[in-house]
């Protein structure tokens, strides 16, 4: 009997313990949703990438759709529009924001591309520890070039009708929408949203951008 009380006072000590580390453990060990999330979209781009039968010429207009497509998915960018804006956003009429919205998407998928998409290819990625806290979350990854250069991608994220969507990409520290949102700011405080859309728009048709097509596979 004396033996059964004690076997259960140690079983009783050890599963205290084992619930304290559990809750002592920090939030970016026991998160991983989000960072799942990041995972699966970057692979599948880095497929596209790195698969032969996309690369050429005549398979640029298909890999960038389909790259596109994906970036969009993971991206919420017309929350990065509106954080963009900040103040501005609610002076805006709704068509207008839906329309700024389609705007700064082509243009962020431009430059998401140019600084993440194009380097995919030949850098590996590793995931570093999430920091989660409710409905908000940011996952760091690392990029290392063939010469174990680094250089360091934080996605922010949120959850969206229950699925961890990016409202902000940091590249060694900088913002892409706080840099947006210092430009924009500048543009509109010393001209007008008129000559911001504009300027937009330009910078749109020099690129050759437009609507991610739908149903592109």
């Amino acid at each position: 009997m004396m033996g059964r009380e004690k076997l259960s006072g140690r079983r009783r000590l050890m599963a205290g313990a084992i619930a304290a580390l559990w809750l002592a453990l920090p939030v970016s060990v026991l998160a991983g949703e989000a960072t799942d999330r990041v995972r699966d979209e970057l692979n599948r781009i880095t497929a596209i990438v790195k698969d032969p039968a996309q690369q050429g010429p005549a398979k640029e207009a298909e890999r960038k759709a389909r790259i596109k497509k994906l970036i969009l998915q993971l991206f919420d960018v017309q929350e990065m529009a509106r954080r963009s804006l900040a103040g501005h956003w609610a002076k805006r009429a709704e068509d207008e924001r839906k329309d700024f919205a389609e705007l700064f998407g082509d243009l962020f998928v431009e430059s998401y591309t140019r600084l993440v998409v194009d380097h995919l290819g030949d850098q590996r990625v590793i995931y570093l520890p999430e920091s989660a806290d409710g409905g908000v979350a940011t996952v760091q990854t690392k990029f290392l070039s063939k010469r174990d250069e680094p250089s360091f991608v934080d996605f922010a994220m949120f959850r969206r009708d229950g699925i961890w969507a990016a409202h902000d990409v940091v590249i060694d520290e900088v913002s892409i929408v706080k840099t947006y949102r210092t430009q924009f700011n500048k543009i509109i405080q010393t001209q007008s949203y008129e000559a911001l859309v504009k300027k937009m728009r330009l910078k749109q048709e020099s690129e050759g951008l437009g609507a991610a097509p739908k149903g592109s596979r």
